[in-house]
């Protein structure tokens, strides 16, 4: 079966190129939500069997222009230095879309389907991924980043709306701070839970016990943050302007391991700033504990 060279910005053929665990994810949600996964293409044929498995209709091809020769909306969901190199790899149709799924990467990577008059976009979801049915339902509650021109922009808009997830719209030229900015709420909270639990396991705490500990302690952190904005979320040392409690962290990490110190003064430092910009601290305060940080 050969692709219209219509663009169907109501309800688009789909293939993906690349069938890791955010190509399996996103072609189940897209599958159980009603849409059409029609083709998929992997470098390892058993990971595009197993895409195609999961979608009603998905067949999976043997090569990768036999996913654009079918689709009309083709999502690259490969690595993002693999990009520009896939889509260079195939010859694309005036009127198709080339999707590729980076948060970072701008569309200029996908410069070579545009040149054939293909449509071209990006489609990220802030969602982690890992078991490819487990991050399918997420997306339900997920945010997904978009950025296309008409007509493709109803389109990824649509398909959004069809996971039951939110739209967020990136300018371009601003997917790299987009990304970064992401880092903050998932994979530096990872290393920051991380690094805590280390610091429990160090002082005679059970590991698993301390995770659960700190865990239980993030969720609550999050639920002020979603009710009161992380200004008047934020609870402790420096939102109290408790500069002896400061004293202590830094001699008692200190003792542990001097390498804590540069990550904890970092963070404390912003702890500062934003306790003074939401009205928590005073002036005196906040340079009682800067000074505290600064001798450090």
């Amino acid at each position: 079966m050969t692709a219209s060279s219509h663009f169907d910005a109501a309800r688009p053929r789909l293939g993906f190129i690349g069938a890791g665990r955010l190509g399996l994810a996103l072609s189940r949600a897209f599958a159980r939500a009603g849409e059409r996964v029609e083709a998929a293409w992997s470098r390892s044929p058993g990971s595009a069997a197993a895409l195609a498995a999961a979608a009603p209709g998905c067949v999976a091809l043997p090569r990768a222009q036999d996913v654009i020769d079918r689709a009309d909306l083709v999502f690259l969901s490969v690595p993002d230095d693999a990009i520009a190199a896939v889509a260079a790899s195939v010859s694309w149709r005036t009127n198709m879309a080339a999707v590729h799924c980076s948060g970072a990467a701008e569309l200029e990577l996908l410069d070579v389907a545009r040149r054939a008059g293909a449509h071209t976009g990006a489609f990220h979801p802030l969602q982690m991924f890992g078991d490819p049915d487990v991050a399918a339902a997420g997306l339900q509650r997920c945010a997904v980043a978009i950025e296309a021109a008409q007509p493709l922009l109803g389109a990824l808009e649509h398909l959004v709306s069809a996971l039951g997830a939110t739209v967020l719209r990136v300018a371009p030229g601003q997917r790299a701070a987009y990304h970064a900015a992401l880092h903050y709420a998932a994979a530096f909270l990872c290393v920051l839970l991380a690094q805590g639990e280390s610091i429990f396991a160090r002082i005679g705490f059970d590991r698993d016990a301390a995770r659960q500990a700190l865990l239980a302690l993030a969720r609550g952190a999050l639920d002020a943050v979603e009710q009161d904005g992380p200004g008047r979320a934020m609870a402790g040392t420096y939102s109290r302007g408790d500069a002896g409690t400061a004293q202590r962290h830094v001699a008692a990490l200190r003792a542990l391991d001097p390498a804590l110190l540069p990550l904890y003064r970092t963070l404390a430092l912003s702890s500062v700033s934003l306790a003074l910009e939401s009205g928590r601290l005073d002036a005196a305060q906040a340079a009682a504990l800067r000074a505290v940080l600064d001798a450090m």
